[in-house]
C-alpha cells in the first residue's frame, strides 16, 4: 500500500513539473516568495532535474539581486546546487561554477578549476547544438582551435 501511495505521489509531482526552461525560471521566481513553490523546486532538484537544481542554486547565490524571502543567501548552498546541476549536464551551472572559481565567489580562487568548468560548459553547449561527441570534446578543451588566430576563429 505504501508503494502505491509513493508511486501516486511521484506521478503527481511529475505531472506538476515545468516542461520548459521558461517554466523552470517562472517556478524559481515564484519560489522567491512562495514556500510551496520552493518545496516543489527542491523536490525536483533532489529527484535529478538539472534545471531545477540550477535555478535552486540561483536562489541562494548572493550576487543574484532578487527579493527572496524563502531562503537566505548562502554560497555553500548555491555552489552545492550548481554542482548537482553540473553533474546532471546543465551547462549554465558549469559557467556559474567557473565564474565562482575564477573570481573566488564562495570558494578560493582556482584558475585550474575555473578552466575545467568553463570547458565543461563549452563541451555541453557544443553537444546541445549537435556537434559530434569527439568534436565537442575538442571544443571544450580548446584543441579544436589549436594553431588558429583570433581572426580565424570568428
Amino acid at each position: 500500500m505504501r508503494r502505491v501511495a509513493g508511486t501516486i505521489a511521484l506521478a503527481a509531482l511529475a505531472l506538476s513539473l515545468p516542461a520548459s526552461a521558461n517554466d523552470w525560471e517562472a517556478l524559481r521566481n515564484r519560489a522567491e516568495q512562495d514556500p510551496q513553490a520552493l518545496l516543489q523546486l527542491q523536490a525536483a532538484a533532489q529527484n535529478g532535474h538539472p534545471e531545477a537544481a540550477f535555478y535552486l542554486g540561483t536562489l541562494y547565490a548572493p550576487p543574484i539581486c532578487k527579493q527572496e524571502t524563502t531562503v537566505g543567501k548562502d554560497w555553500g548552498q548555491a555552489l552545492h546546487w550548481y554542482r548537482v546541476a553540473s553533474d546532471l549536464g546543465e551547462g549554465r551551472a558549469d559557467f556559474d561554477l567557473g565564474l565562482a572559481y575564477e573570481k573566488g565567489l564562495g570558494v578560493a580562487k582556482d584558475p585550474a578549476l575555473a578552466r575545467y568548468y568553463y570547458r565543461r560548459m563549452m563541451t555541453q553547449a557544443a553537444r546541445e547544438i549537435g556537434v559530434p561527441a569527439d568534436r565537442a570534446e575538442a571544443l571544450g578543451t580548446g584543441e579544436a582551435f589549436a594553431g588558429l588566430t583570433h581572426d580565424e576563429m570568428e
